[in-house]
């Protein structure tokens, strides 16, 4: 609990930063959605890349076969790695190298949300419990997008946090990026959970 109040402390004192990512990511994620519903062909152009990557030898082929067999701990432990592996390797790791940049790929992450999980073609009545899953791994890489945004910001204003050199203000920043992964954990987990579980017992039925 009192890692938990420590991450909800640094979104108190960034609310603004935080609702503005908020409303960015989800902004970007409804238009494009709305723009790919318009043009169908948009989705196509996209979706034959990433059904040749479940259906090829690798981690996504991995998890697509536990979704498949109906394994539950194995699909949901998976689903919960692949995401946080993603949330660190696409937004978290190059904000430590330049700050704010992996804001971008999270928002750029939206835009292909969007196109990907439009609802058109014959599957569409299966987006209504993913939405779910959508909103709660949105908020994970929203976490990790914040992460980003306090960390640059603690490197570029030394003053603001009383810090006299950057390699003290990084180390500052980082500390304050491992507290909010307390958040992105906790909202991975909690969507992998709902993601399997509607995946395997909900959305077969919807086909």
């Amino acid at each position: 609990m009192t890692l938990l109040a420590g991450a909800f402390s640094i979104i108190k004192r960034h609310r603004r930063a935080f609702i503005g990512l908020n409303a960015v990511f989800y902004g970007l994620f409804a238009l494009s959605m709305a723009v790919t519903v318009l043009v169908p062909d948009i989705q196509s152009y996209f979706k034959g890349d990433i059904d040749q990557a479940y259906m090829q030898p690798g981690i996504f082929k991995t998890v697509g076969d536990a979704y498949a067999s109906k394994n539950l701990p194995v699909a949901i432990g998976l689903t919960f790695t692949v995401n946080l592996i993603v949330a660190f390797a696409m937004t978290t790791l190059p904000s430590l190298i330049i700050p704010f940049v992996g804001i971008l790929a999270t928002l750029h992450r939206a835009l292909l949300w969007g196109v990907m999980f439009a609802p058109i073609g014959p599957y569409s009545a299966t987006l209504i419990p993913h939405s779910i899953t959508l909103l709660i791994e949105g908020q994970a890489y929203v976490l990790a997008a914040f992460g980003a945004y306090v960390h640059g910001r603690a490197f570029l204003q030394i003053s603001h946090y009383r810090l006299s050199a950057r390699w003290e203000a990084w180390k500052a920043g980082a500390h304050l990026v491992a507290r909010l992964y307390i958040l992105v954990i906790v909202a991975l987990l909690v969507g992998a959970i709902y993601e399997v579980f509607s995946a395997i017992y909900v959305m077969p039925y919807l086909v």
